[in-house]
């Protein structure tokens, strides 16, 4: 929708990003060198950058313009202008699957379809939990405990927690972790 694509650009714009990647990728990035890597919502690019850096090929989906602006800066990444709201419609298949801050169920398929054998996908978004801070409003934007869980768990699921983290604001939020590869 483009209200959406108005309201990122300017948040992207107005409010700092996050600037140093997630622990998870962090724990994982080895594991993924080199290889083809599809990034959702990318964002401006924290995650995208660091594994161009580490090799990677990174395929990086956003829709806000501002966004895309700052993926097509990074060398090795691949802006893709896409509004996910509706699906991906990627036919391509990738070795690492990211989505770090961002939920739409419509996406589970197809991330256990394009994620080739023995390509792991990284997942860290937020969880619904009374005390958040700084989660979404919306439930739509929330998991449910333990979904990721439910979802994926066709894939051999290496790593999973739910727990409360203090975000760069300096507010608490309950997030959802895993790290799930396609056997």
């Amino acid at each position: 929708m483009i209200e959406d694509k108005y309201r990122w650009n300017e948040r992207y714009k107005t409010l700092p990003p996050p600037q140093n990647p997630s622990d998870l990728l962090l724990r994982y990035i080895d594991r993924i060198k080199g290889k083809d890597v599809l990034d959702i919502a990318a964002g401006l690019g924290r995650h995208s950058r660091i594994l161009a850096e580490n090799g990677c090929k990174v395929d990086a989906i956003e829709y806000s313009d501002v966004a895309i602006e700052s993926l097509r800066k990074i060398i090795g990444v691949n802006a893709i202008e896409m509004d996910l709201e509706n699906g991906c419609s990627l036919e391509k298949s990738y070795d690492a699957i990211l989505c770090f801050n961002y939920l739409n169920r419509n996406l589970y398929d197809f991330m256990i379809n394009h994620i080739k054998d023995n390509g792991i996908i990284l997942f860290e978004t937020f969880v619904f939990d009374e005390e958040n801070e700084c989660a979404p409003k919306n439930p739509d934007f929330l998991l449910r405990k333990n979904e990721l869980l439910k979802v994926f768990g066709s894939l051999h699921i290496i790593e999973y927690k739910e727990s409360n983290v203090i975000k760069q604001n300096g507010q608490k939020a309950l997030m959802a972790s895993m790290a799930a590869i396609k056997k």
